[in-house]
C-alpha cells in the first residue's frame, strides 16, 4: 500500500513550503514527501498518528503544520522585537522534514484500541521500534542532495531527545521549542503531563 498524492495536495497540507525561496530546496522538500508517500503502508496522510502515546489522537500532518506555523510566528516576533536574523529557508525546510520518518514508524492496526480522535488505531512498526527517530529524515535529505543538506539534516536530528547531539543555531531552537509546544498541546488534550512538568520532575 501507499499514499496516492501529488505536490498540489502537499501544498494544501503545508502551504508554508512556498515560503522557501530556494526553488531547488522547495522542490526537494516536496520530493522527499512524495517518496515517503510511496514507501508508507498508510493510505492517507490524514490517518497517520503523531505518535502512539498521549498524542495518538493527533495527526502527523496537524503536528507538522502546527510546528511550522509556530516556528514562523516565533521567528517573526524575534526579528521584529529583538532584531534576530532568522534563516527562513533553513527553518521552514527543517520544520517540514523533522518528522518525515513517522509515516514509516507506525501502521494501521484494525483491532487496536481507538485513538480518541479521527486517527484510526495504529501500532508501531519494526522500523519504528528499531530506528532512532530523526535518522531516516537525515538519510532522505542527504540522498536527495538538498541544498545545505548537512545543515538541514542536523536540525532534523537534533530536534528530538532521542539524539545525543544538540545544535547551537537559533533556527534549531525555534524548531525545538515549536515541536515541544505543539506536542504539549496534544499531550494535554490526551490527558498527559506536558513536557515542562516532566522537566521539573527530572531535576
Amino acid at each position: 500500500m501507499a499514499i496516492q498524492t501529488n505536490a498540489e495536495e502537499f501544498r494544501q497540507f503545508f502551504p508554508e513550503v512556498d515560503l522557501i525561496q530556494d526553488a531547488s530546496l522547495r522542490q526537494g522538500v516536496i520530493d522527499i514527501w512524495m517518496e515517503l508517500a510511496a514507501e508508507t503502508s498508510w493510505e492517507r496522510f490524514e490517518d497517520i498518528p503523531k505518535n502512539l502515546t498521549h498524542e495518538k489522537h493527533m495527526t502527523l500532518i496537524g503536528h507538522i503544520s502546527g510546528v511550522t506555523k509556530q516556528a514562523i510566528s516565533m521567528a517573526d516576533i524575534s526579528e521584529k522585537l529583538h532584531g534576530v536574523t532568522v534563516d527562513r529557508d533553513l527553518l521552514i525546510a527543517a520544520c517540514l522534514l523533522h518528522d518525515i520518518s513517522k509515516p514509516l514508524e507506525s501502521e494501521h492496526d484494525p483491532g487496536g484500541p481507538p485513538s480518541g480522535g479521527s486517527v484510526p488505531p495504529a501500532k508501531k512498526t519494526e522500523f519504528g521500534a528499531k530506528i532512532q527517530h530523526g535518522v531516516y529524515g537525515a538519510h532522505k535529505i542527504w540522498a536527495k542532495n538538498l541544498p545545505r543538506a548537512t545543515e538541514i539534516a542536523h536540525l532534523v536530528i537534533t530536534h528530538t531527545r532521542a539524539s545525543n547531539t544538540r545544535s547551537m543555531s537559533y533556527e534549531a531552537a525555534l524548531l525545538f521549542y515549536a515541536d515541544w509546544a505543539d506536542s504539549d498541546a496534544g499531550i494535554v488534550k490526551g490527558g498527559g503531563a506536558p513536557f515542562a512538568a516532566k522537566w521539573v520532575e527530572e531535576k
